[in-house]
């Protein structure tokens, strides 16, 4: 089963939705233009979809993270990076 959230992005004049896909982790987006759906991973959509996306969901920010570095990409990037370094020294 696909479990995705569609959440309803404030642009003028555009209908856009970010998708956050909770199976996989992923957030994209998806524009609609007349009968045309274009697809954008987070990365390389344009950079007021990001900010709308933020402002949707900035109500909601705690005010105090807990944080968790199982789920932070950095954390696994630096993981990998000191390993890679480690083994070639």
């Amino acid at each position: 089963m696909i479990f995705q959230i569609p959440i309803d992005l404030y642009l003028d004049k555009r209908k856009v939705q970010a998708i956050i896909d909770l199976d996989t982790g992923f957030i994209g987006f998806t524009e609609k233009i007349e009968s045309k759906t274009i697809e954008y991973y987070f990365n390389e959509s344009p950079i007021e979809y990001r900010k709308a996306l933020i402002e949707r969901l900035e109500p909601l920010y705690s005010d105090k993270s807990l944080a968790n570095f199982k789920v932070s990409g950095k954390n696994e990037k630096m993981k990998f990076i000191s390993k890679y370094l480690m083994e070639n020294e």
